[in-house]
């Protein structure tokens, strides 16, 4: 037999304070006519007022935590804007040295130049998903050629990270149907989730290069995530 408590956490909020409007209602009458004590009634009113409270709390927690990323996000992409351009002058002062670019943190002239193949990233072993969903709202994506053991995980040569892409409801039945979830230069990424109920979704990475040349994907993880 179903429950018949909701399994989403909105719509059970919504639910016990239905609940506890009508047992309150003119002054605790449904529950005084049902068996119930004013106190029974005043503590079941307290119970839910305050988990609603701790709900709306979090909620609005949440919100500023995502506004504070994004707010990040748009700083470091402001001043990327400006440092670009600045290195690509001094880069071309002939003024600088190596050992001026050395302790300006800025690219050295390699001065034996080497060429990356754009197909190199082909020729990989697929890079390895494994997902921690043990916790409700979130999935942990561990990825990379060891990512079991995140201390020996270093990518391969001159790969920057790996394109996630995500589907919810499990793999889609078309290619074309993947979204894509972002690009990570380090594992883990931890992917924040807003469901009312668990939830099944699917992941998979393909490896990408520092020229922006991408590798196959490899085979989709799924998990169900709960709430």
């Amino acid at each position: 037999m179903a429950d018949y408590i909701p399994s989403g956490e909105a719509e059970r909020i919504r639910w016990m304070w239905r609940l506890m409007v009508w047992l309150a209602d003119g002054g605790a009458v449904h529950g005084l006519a049902h068996g119930f004590t004013i106190d029974e009634v005043c503590e079941y009113y307290f119970a839910v007022f305050q988990a609603k409270l701790a709900v709306d709390s979090a909620l609005e927690k949440e919100g500023a935590y995502h506004a504070g990323v994004q707010t990040k996000r748009h700083g470091i992409a402001d001043a990327l804007t400006l440092v670009r351009p600045y290195v690509k002058r001094l880069q071309a002062n002939p003024a600088m040295t190596d050992a001026d670019r050395a302790d300006a943190g800025i690219t050295v002239p390699d001065p034996t130049k080497t060429t990356t193949d754009p197909e190199a990233v082909r020729d990989l072993p697929l890079p390895i998903l494994v997902l921690d969903w043990s916790k409700p709202l979130q999935v942990i994506l561990h990825w990379g050629v060891n990512p079991g053991d995140e201390s020996s995980n270093a990518r391969p040569p001159n790969i920057l990270g790996v394109q996630i892409q995500f589907y919810k409801g499990g793999p889609p039945e078309h290619e074309s149907d993947w979204l894509t979830l972002d690009i990570d230069t380090r594992s883990p990424y931890i992917h924040i989730l807003h469901e009312d109920e668990p939830t099944t979704y699917a992941y998979r990475v393909c490896w990408m290069d520092k020229k922006g040349n991408k590798g196959p994907y490899c085979d989709p993880v799924v998990c169900t995530v709960s709430v």
